[in-house]
């Protein structure tokens, strides 16, 4: 189960890159009507809740990421400089090393207290592969519709 789940990560992952390969900066900023959010913050987002579920407290992001991206926020809020596209998923591959360095036997510990409904370590990282997922969903949504206001 442990390499399916950390296989998933990695899927996705690659996923998130392909769908972002020549999308420009401006393209990445945009956020269309109807959407809270725009690439950025979701690229972002799936980089800090997964270091939220699988790596709490230990300081592998900048203190900022989590006021940036964390679940809430929103571009709209941003008041310091953000990291480009570019380095947060240069961050997204340099965690998904630290992913697959997770033994096998840590996903059948218990957390401290059932998080979202998951009980085990394994139980939220299979949530935070989901949860990635449904935002690599909204990245090519909100790519595509920015590329047809664009004429793309």
């Amino acid at each position: 189960m442990t390499e399916l789940i950390k296989k998933q990560y990695s899927l996705t992952r690659q996923s998130v890159a392909k769908t972002l390969n020549g999308v420009s900066a401006e393209t990445s900023a945009i956020i269309p009507e109807g959407f809270n959010n725009n690439i950025q913050w979701q690229v972002g987002h799936i980089l800090v809740v997964t270091d939220l579920f699988l790596f709490k407290d230990q300081g592998n992001l900048p203190t900022n990421y989590s006021e940036l991206f964390g679940p809430g926020s929103k571009p709209a809020n941003w008041t310091s400089d953000v990291p480009s596209v570019e380095t947060l998923l240069e961050q997204l591959n340099e965690q998904l090393t630290r992913i697959n360095d997770i033994p096998a036997e840590v996903f059948s510990q218990r957390l401290p207290e059932p998080f979202i409904g998951n009980e085990t370590v394994g139980e939220l990282a299979a949530f935070g592969a989901f949860h990635e997922a449904l935002h690599l969903g909204q990245i090519q949504s909100i790519k595509r519709l920015v590329e047809s206001t664009q004429g793309k």
